[in-house]
């Protein structure tokens, strides 16, 4: 009996330069009276968000810009609790993930009660949110497309996802033009978030043909634009085609899932916060020597994407040039090669390897058995060989 699969997707999406401005039509669509923008305090000093409300004139529209940097389940608690004083019936994401995360929990909190700790784990929400739209303002999360919402729970140390049907965008707005003045360090960190998102769907055991397709595209495109988008960021074609590479990798991790590149880089995250897409880049090559014995075929797929010539090679050299690819567009774009450069201490990788052995969503579509040997495996190999001098400061893409 051939396989059936089952492929997540939203209502409805709209792309394009000049998107936004069917927000009034699709905001009148969706019944919003009282609407909040949910937002960030860095977005906030662009003034995107002045413009998203200046294009709603005539609504009542608040703005909520409290939300954090790999935002904790306390902060979207607090957004949830003004959502409810304020009668709000309609919720637009914007920003990156962290504020499209927030928006998502804030509307299933406001119609389901309780706090976000309760809907933790795979469909626990019982009942539809509000109405909500998403606007990405970078091109790495995938968010405005998928069913997850990833969060910190700083008292464990960690960090956790909902799961759920009722995350899905109503409506989804992607226009490059709002990505156009993103820095070259943000540009190049979600850029590389997407790309992670990508190939872990792709090697993924949950991967079934429509996510292959839109995996494959996505890692031909960042491959093409993402250095252009990092070192020439008005270049809008090529911001246009990293948009969309973020785009079609959340409509294939949305349904394929991630793996263990994922399943560490939320340690890293919850233990030392360091910032989710500059964690998945670092682990990124490191994970996939780990999986490329059991998935060697598509490794090589993706070499062919990423622009590689490998005819002729072995499906092994093939597929080994898929890592030498990634390593090469990390460092053109200035992502750190090794966990060190990042702060964090070798000691650190019994706890690092013992929290990423509690993410089963991560460790259930790895194409190879993980083990807690093997996460040891995999950081010790993502450790510099050298340790690096104290006074050593880590890459300039975390710090410019």
């Amino acid at each position: 009996m051939q396989q059936s699969f089952i492929f997540h997707n939203i209502n409805r999406l709209i792309q394009g330069c000049g998107s936004i401005s069917a927000l009034p039509q699709e905001v009148a669509r969706l019944g919003g009276k009282r609407v909040l923008i949910v937002t960030d305090p860095g977005l906030l000093r662009t003034g995107i968000p002045d413009r998203v409300v200046s294009l709603l004139a005539g609504t009542d529209v608040k703005v909520w810009s409290n939300v954090e940097s790999d935002p904790s389940v306390e902060s979207v608690d607090a957004c949830a609790r003004f959502v409810a004083s304020e009668g709000i019936d309609l919720i637009i994401g914007l920003g990156g993930g962290s504020p499209i995360d927030t928006a998502k929990c804030a509307s299933i909190i406001a119609t389901n009660g309780g706090k976000t700790e309760d809907y933790l784990g795979i469909e626990k929400v019982p009942k539809p949110g509000l109405p909500k739209i998403f606007i990405p303002t970078t091109a790495g999360t995938g968010s405005e497309v998928t069913n997850v919402a990833v969060l910190s729970l700083k008292k464990l140390r960690t960090k956790k996802g909902i799961v759920s049907r009722y995350l899905m965008a109503d409506c989804a707005l992607l226009d490059a033009e709002l990505t156009v003045d993103l820095p070259g360090r943000i540009t190049a960190a979600t850029g590389m978030d997407a790309l992670t998102h990508a190939i872990e769907a792709y090697v993924s055991r949950f991967a079934q043909p429509l996510t292959d397709y839109f995996a494959l595209e996505a890692i031909r495109r960042l491959s093409r634009s993402l250095r252009t988008a990092v070192h020439f960021g008005a270049n809008l074609a090529a911001r246009e085609d990293v948009l969309t590479a973020s785009l079609y990798a959340g409509l294939a991790f949305g349904s394929a899932a991630t793996g263990m590149v994922h399943g560490l880089a939320m340690p890293l995250g919850g233990l030392y916060n360091i910032p989710h897409g500059i964690a998945n880049a670092v682990l990124l090559p490191h994970v996939m020597k780990f999986n490329l014995v059991a998935a060697t075929a598509r490794f090589a797929d993706i070499a062919r994407a990423m622009g590689e010539q490998i005819d002729g090679l072995s499906e092994r050299d093939g597929a080994e040039r898929a890592i030498i690819a990634v390593e090469t567009l990390s460092a053109d774009i200035g992502i750190p090669r090794y966990v060190d450069e990042l702060g964090v201490a070798r000691s650190g990788i019994p706890d690092i390897a013992r929290d990423g052995m509690t993410n089963s969503r991560q460790i259930l579509p790895n194409p190879r058995e993980v083990t807690y040997d093997g996460l040891v495996g995999i950081l010790n190999e993502a450790f510099s060989p050298v340790p690096l001098r104290s006074s050593q400061e880590p890459d300039g893409v975390l710090h410019a």
